[in-house]
Parts: C-alpha cells; sequence; structure tokens
C-alpha cells in the first residue's frame, strides 16, 4: 500500500507542479482499461477520505499499512479495477494540465458535497 500512497501524493504533486507552470502539454497515450473520468473522481474522492480516516484512526490491534490495505482492496474490488488501471488512468489523466486541474476540482468538490450530506444527515438525527 505504500506504493498507492506514494501515487496519490505524486498525484498532488504533479498537479500542483501542473497548476503553477506553465509548460508545453503533453498529454500521454491513452492506456487499455482507462477508468472513465467520472468514475475516477469518485475513486478519488474516497480515497482522500480512506486517508483522512488512517490519519485520524488510534492505533489498534491491526496496522495501518493493513487497514489501509483492507480498505484500497475494498475500494477497488467495488469499482471493478485493479491498482494498475487505477494508476494509469491518474497519469493519463493528470498528463494535461487542463484534465488534472479539473479532476482534482471534481474530486474536491465531490468530498465537499459528502461532507455536506454527512452534516445535514448528522444534524437530523440530533435531537435537541
Amino acid at each position: 500500500m505504500n506504493k498507492l500512497y506514494r501515487i496519490i501524493a505524486l498525484f498532488f504533486l504533479l498537479v500542483t507542479l501542473f497548476t503553477a507552470c506553465n509548460s508545453k502539454k503533453h498529454v500521454m497515450e491513452k492506456p487499455d482499461h482507462l477508468i472513465n473520468r467520472i468514475t475516477l473522481v469518485n475513486i478519488l474522492a474516497e480515497s482522500y477520505i480512506i486517508e483522512s480516516y488512517l490519519q485520524l484512526s488510534l492505533p489498534d490491534s491491526i496496522s495501518k499499512d493493513e487497514l489501509a490495505r483492507r480498505y484500497y482492496k475494498d475500494l477497488f474490488d467495488r469499482y471493478k479495477i485493479t491498482n494498475e488501471q487505477f494508476e494509469n488512468s491518474i497519469a493519463y489523466y493528470i498528463s494535461e494540465e487542463k484534465s488534472a486541474e479539473r479532476l482534482l476540482s471534481d474530486a474536491s468538490a465531490l468530498i465537499v458535497s459528502k461532507k455536506s450530506d454527512l452534516i445535514d444527515t448528522t444534524a437530523l438525527t440530533l435531537p435537541y
């Protein structure tokens, strides 16, 4: 799973570099079994939530690496994708500046939306 953490960190680094620099656009060749953009946005949003949870979780009888492995296996199983598909799809979408910006923006918006939905749902169930 450490490799997955590195891929996510690399994604953020590359998005930052793409948005900070106005270099030539380079779009790589479309990989086989490309994850569609909307699905990838959902997967990224869920992976950010997983990462947040892992950062906040207390040490327990199960290590964070094992917990991360289980969460990501479940995530990839639900979307019927492989780690390789995920890595190749991210690399493809971030190879063009506008696509990378849009992907990150959409994933961030989805996270905010999920957070708002959770807050709204919690507010409805709390007694005052």
